[in-house]
């Protein structure tokens, strides 16, 4: 709404598109909350259903929903603060600057591919809190199809790309603290490198009655769209994991 008051009114979407993507503070933070509520949110509420978690119990998709929420919601939204409080507390500019634009990104792509992967790993049963998913030299055998390695390995590219990006971040913070350039809030400048937007004083912006009005009366359609979007795929996910469970659940 905030953005359809300063003007960005032009279809659905302008007032997500022109956001501040390049602010490391902004879209970790937008990242963490569609990671949390999104992917977290409709993963959570599925598996604890008590008769869906027959097949998710001790699977992989437990610790998968787990990294969307605590790693990918809560760690991320650390992150992101963590742009706006160097300059603020610590009076220096964030050091390895285009490198903390991309380190959100990274860290959010990693852990959704890490998690996903989890996910639909473990809704072909592979199990959590084992080093050996096929339980070699045991009594009975386990095998799972071809799918699962594809999983396995995309769960492996995504820990590996959060885990650089986690590194990159504390890379950012350290040398930000200890040797960053020295900031001066009193002067700070439209476009200035290593300080994040929401810092930044941008130029005051007046909007007549008229145009604060026809923003309240037009009110959100975006996020109505994108609230529609959460619900069909919530819908579509909870109806296949009953599916799933009527193939092995016989009710009589």
């Amino acid at each position: 709404m905030g953005q359809r008051l300063r003007g960005l009114r032009k279809g659905r979407f302008e007032w997500l598109r022109r956001a501040p993507w390049s602010d490391p503070g902004f879209s970790g933070t937008w990242l963490s909350i569609v990671i949390f509520g999104f992917l977290g949110g409709i993963t959570g509420v599925t598996q604890g259903t008590e008769q869906i978690n027959i097949i998710s119990h001790n699977t992989l998709r437990v610790p998968g929903h787990f990294h969307v929420t605590v790693v990918g919601g809560t760690a991320l939204a650390f992150m992101a603060l963590t742009y706006y409080v160097i300059p603020l507390v610590f009076r220096r500019k964030v050091a390895f600057w285009k490198l903390a634009r991309w380190q959100p990104y990274l860290f959010a792509i990693g852990i959704v591919c890490m998690s996903m992967s989890m996910t639909f790993a473990g809704t072909f049963g592979v199990p959590r809190r084992h080093w050996d998913i096929s339980f070699t030299n045991a009594p009975f055998g386990l095998e799972f199809p071809p799918a699962v390695d594809m999983m396995m390995a995309g769960l492996g590219l995504g820990a590996s790309l959060a885990v650089v990006a986690a590194l990159s971040y504390i890379a950012i913070a350290v040398v930000s603290v200890f040797f960053g350039e020295k900031l001066d809030l009193e002067n700070l400048e439209p476009g200035m490198s290593g300080v994040p937007q929401g810092i930044l004083r941008l130029p005051s912006q007046t909007h007549s009655e008229e145009a604060s009005a026809a923003a309240h009366e037009e009110g959100a359609p975006g996020t109505v769209v994108l609230v529609g979007v959460f619900l069909a795929v919530f819908i579509l996910y909870y109806f296949t994991n009953w599916k799933l469970l009527s193939l092995i659940w016989k009710v009589g």
